[in-house]
């Protein structure tokens, strides 16, 4: 962490810390019974859906999750009035995407219809809830770098220039900013890959031409890029034996 923050600071960037689960493999994900893991997994959840990492398009699901979050935290102190709501941060709970959408107050005025129906969950029982709804997202489980593509080749002409590249149990793929995955690739495909400070560079597999290429990113988190690459295949690996 130490050298993360020397790092940015003489990038220039402003940045936070969110503690999260590395390694995720749908086929394999088991329920625990550790109240301290479920804690982090739901944190975890909850942050992808407020960042937009995990897109909820549905207006209605949003105003839910926002209640369920705030139940979760508050517990018997969730406001009953508007204007108590918003001293309680409430915005800093609905997904950044949607926050636009109405004012304070009637954000406020949204969720407390949904307060009566939450106030009296458990709140282990609500963070299962929020849980298993962003778990059926295909995104569920993916580290996300801001990336620009620095070559053209045909393969991936179709990609803009600034995208975002994901990770996760099912291969790399490059998103736009909304979350939509425009292309995709298995591990498998992935033949060569490493970095500088500044870049990123693949040669991977073009099963349409039957032959490799070469996409090159910048990035200041190659490092980062290249060693999840490996860890989730030592992952897959070890899973199957």
């Amino acid at each position: 962490m130490g050298d993360v923050c020397v790092q940015k600071a003489r990038q220039g960037r402003a940045y936070k810390f969110v503690f999260k689960r590395k390694i995720y493999l749908r086929n394999i994900d088991e329920e625990s019974e550790d109240e301290m893991f479920n804690r982090l997994v739901y944190l975890q959840a909850a942050d992808e859906v407020i960042t937009g990492n995990i897109p909820v398009t549905d207006e209605e699901e949003v105003i839910t999750i926002t209640a369920k979050a705030l139940a979760i935290d508050l517990a018997d102190e969730f406001p009953e009035d508007a204007d108590g709501l918003v001293e309680a941060e409430m915005m800093e709970y609905v997904p950044v995407p949607w926050r636009s959408k109405y004012s304070d107050d009637e954000w406020a005025k949204l969720i407390l219809a949904k307060r009566s129906s939450v106030i009296d969950q458990d709140a282990d029982g609500l963070q299962a809830q929020v849980v298993e709804r962003v778990r059926e997202h295909e995104l569920y489980g993916t580290h996300f770098f801001h990336v620009k593509k620095v070559n053209d080749v045909e393969a991936i002409s179709n990609l803009p220039t600034s995208m975002i590249a994901a990770f996760n149990s099912d291969g790399l793929h490059f998103l736009d900013e909304n979350r939509k995955i425009l292309m995709s690739f298995g591990y498998a495909d992935i033949y060569r890959w490493g970095g500088s400070s500044v870049q990123f560079s693949l040669i991977i597999w073009n099963a349409d031409t039957q032959d490799t290429f070469e996409m090159i990113l910048t990035t200041f988190q190659a490092a980062d890029m290249a060693a999840l690459i490996l860890d989730f295949i030592n992952a897959i690996m070890a899973s199957t034996q």
